[in-house]
């Protein structure tokens, strides 16, 4: 298959968008107006940092947090997608160390795969999701997101600046400990920290990055210690969570 072109490329990439405004399910950040800082680790994901579309995503959701009157409201939905950036991060990492490459269409690859390799004696694995994992990766390479390590570098990078924007917005309310609540989510992001740089390797170029996420989610610890009441202690709680919550194994004690 030949490679579009520059043009072709941006032909492609507005059409692809133009197609997902209409087709994949927009859902704004979600509210969680509660002290419970398990429910800031338990967001839907509607799309995966590593498709094209997620810009779109991103984009929306942002509209809906700028619009957010309440800046109490709009500090925990950042907190929530600050925490959906870390769990992406470790997902993405994790899937190309294990499970790499294009995956098959439900239904139609089994179907197609099997007719292909009786016809050819080879083995095809995934021929319709080749095809869709080489659209979708020359749509990531024009956003300039074409590497696993480029996406969640971007990934890392909204974390800190969701991070810091929930500190700046939170406020504290009636019921709603915002330094009890930062304190506690901070610990289980570094504990998070921790699971993303075991699937990383040398070769992400990562290392430094991750050292200065470490550093400043340990400030923001750090700066609301003991400051409001201990609530939603034990680091494990959210990584055990969040590790069901994305279908990855527990930690064996």
């Amino acid at each position: 298959m030949l490679p579009l072109g520059r043009v072709g490329r941006r032909r492609l990439l507005a059409a692809a968008i133009a197609t997902a405004m209409g087709l994949i399910p927009l859902t704004g950040a979600a509210s969680t107006y509660n002290a419970d800082p398990d429910a800031l680790w338990n967001q839907t994901e509607s799309v995966s940092a590593d498709s094209a579309f997620y810009v779109v995503q991103s984009w929306w959701d942002g509209t809906a947090r700028a619009t957010q009157s309440d800046p109490t409201q709009r500090g925990l939905d950042e907190l929530a997608q600050a925490n959906a950036d870390l769990l992406s991060a470790h997902s993405l990492l994790l899937r190309q160390r294990t499970d790499p490459g294009a995956h098959p269409v439900a239904v139609i690859d089994p179907l197609l795969a099997g007719i292909y390799n009786l016809i050819t004696g080879s083995h095809a694995k995934a021929p319709v999701g080749s095809v869709f994992n080489w659209i979708n990766q020359s749509l990531l390479t024009l956003e300039g997101r074409g590497s696993m390590a480029e996406i969640v570098r971007t990934l890392l990078k909204d974390y800190q600046a969701k991070q810091s924007a929930a500190e700046r917005d939170l406020r504290p309310t009636a019921g709603l400990d915002t330094d009890a609540l930062l304190t506690a989510n901070a610990h289980r992001e570094a504990a998070f920290l921790l699971k993303i740089k075991a699937v990383s390797n040398p070769g992400d170029g990562l290392a430094g990055l991750l050292g200065e996420v470490e550093q400043s989610t340990n400030a923001v610890a750090a700066r609301h210690h003991g400051k409001g009441d201990a609530i939603g202690q034990g680091n494990g709680n959210a990584s055990t969570n969040a590790d069901s919550k994305h279908g990855q194994p527990k930690p064996k004690k």
